[in-house]
């Protein structure tokens, strides 16, 4: 038997995007029911355990890997907590100024640079911001969604959720829905969106318990790139799932000749911008650059693992070309473009060299090539949706990074905040 529900909106996925409008919604006395793929995970934050629980992490044929979160909160569960502005074509080319609610966003929750006192320490990674220096270049201290009072700097475990709260993640806009009586609803897996005479009228899903039907006036879909064009291409919008894009990192880790790595040094706390549309570069922690190399299955690094302590580690994060796909049933296919793999090598080069001059021995370098962390562009402004998100069906909107029409280069969560509370102040308007 169908479980049946009715509300005046459902969201569908609690990551950045999601939970914003939820909170907002919510908040001003508005009838939601929120879901969420995964579950509410507690014990595996901070350990290494959350790699095989809330993460999701795909291949295509290419060999390209993108990583999700699967868990309340998604991938703010898992992200470096880094933040930066949205990149200026939202408002030169799709028309959506967000300059008021990333203002609003930035004093809401405290978003600064790293400050001093908290990098002070970081032998390895002061080498690299030195040597860069030396060589023209400039990494300077990120913004981030991170509290240095209250974050360890020895940690570098922000990649498996902040077992202390220092690090801001949506499940904190997600609580704060739920108090304003937001209903949510984990472990249910949005089959497709209830369609009819080209208005929404709800959601079916599939939960442990059995099916269940939703019935609601309005669906926000903000389940990601991955499985918000799923969610479409199944419910009738069949243009979603193209332009796929990934910003896609090469992480390398390399030994130095003398004196410490990047050992318990946070990973991208500093970064050079100065190529950004192209690609950005930044420090790595050791751990979590040798963890890189063991995905991309470069094994033979482990034979260096008893020098971890002396280990360095950059990556370069690519503005890739928008290429890829998502099909029906979920599945990446995704290659590098030829002017993505020669933007990838100038990268890579400008990396290798700003090792070297920091003592690390070049013939120790090892590069772990497309790992993405910012999956997009599979159901974007202008070509599946309008610049209100809505797509052509009647109160189905999408308020994820799928919106995006092609790479900022950067990490969104800043920019997803900004756009849904945007869209839910148009929504309530």
């Amino acid at each position: 038997m169908i479980r049946e529900l009715k509300t005046r909106t459902v969201i569908v996925g609690t990551g950045p995007g999601g939970a914003t409008i939820a909170k907002e919604l919510a908040g001003r006395g508005e009838d939601v029911i929120i879901v969420e793929k995964g579950r509410d995970h507690q014990w595996p934050i901070g350990r290494t355990a959350a790699y095989v629980t809330m993460y999701d992490i795909k291949r295509s044929a290419d060999g390209v890997i993108v990583r999700r979160g699967i868990t309340t909160g998604g991938s703010t569960m898992l992200y470096s907590g880094n933040s930066y502005d949205p990149p200026a074509f939202m408002k030169e080319e799709l028309g959506l100024d967000l300059a008021d609610e990333v203002a609003e966003t930035k004093e809401e929750l405290s978003i600064h640079p790293v400050p001093e006192f908290f990098f002070k320490d970081y032998v390895g990674t002061l080498r690299l911001v030195e040597a860069a220096d030396a060589l023209g270049y400039h990494m300077q201290p990120q913004e981030r969604f991170i509290d240095p009072k209250l974050c360890d700097p020895a940690c570098d475990r922000c990649l498996f959720g902040c077992a202390v709260g220092a690090k801001w993640t949506s499940r904190s806009y997600l609580k704060d829905a739920v108090a304003s009586g937001a209903k949510l609803i984990t472990r249910c897996d949005i089959k497709e969106v209830l369609v009819g005479e080209g208005a929404v009228e709800g959601v079916l899903a599939k939960t442990p318990s059995g099916p269940m039907r939703i019935h609601a006036d309005r669906v926000i879909l903000a389940a990601g790139a991955i499985g918000t064009p799923v969610i479409l291409k199944r419910s009738g919008v069949t243009d979603a799932g193209s332009h796929f894009f990934t910003d896609p990192m090469s992480v390398m880790v390399g030994v130095m000749k003398d004196g410490p790595g990047t050992f318990h040094e946070i990973t991208y706390t500093f970064a050079d911008l100065s190529d950004v549309g192209e690609f950005v570069i930044g420090n790595v922690g050791a751990v979590n650059a040798l963890a890189a190399q063991i995905i991309k299955r470069r094994y033979g690094i482990l034979l260096r693992s008893p020098q971890v302590k002396r280990m360095v580690g950059m990556f370069v994060k690519l503005c890739d070309e928008p290429t890829g796909s998502i099909d029906i049933k979920g599945k990446l296919h995704k290659k590098l473009s030829p002017a993505d793999e020669e933007r990838m090598a100038r990268g890579v080069a400008k990396a290798k060299a700003i090792m070297a001059k920091a003592g690390v021995i070049p013939e120790t370098i090892s590069v772990a090539k497309g790992i993405g962390g910012h999956p997009g562009g599979t159901a974007a402004v202008g070509r599946v949706i309008g610049n209100d998100l809505q797509t052509e069906v009647k109160n189905l909107y999408v308020c994820d990074n799928s919106i995006m029409p092609y790479s900022g280069g950067i990490p969104p969560v800043l920019t997803l905040i900004a756009l849904a509370k945007k869209t839910a102040r148009t929504i309530l308007a």
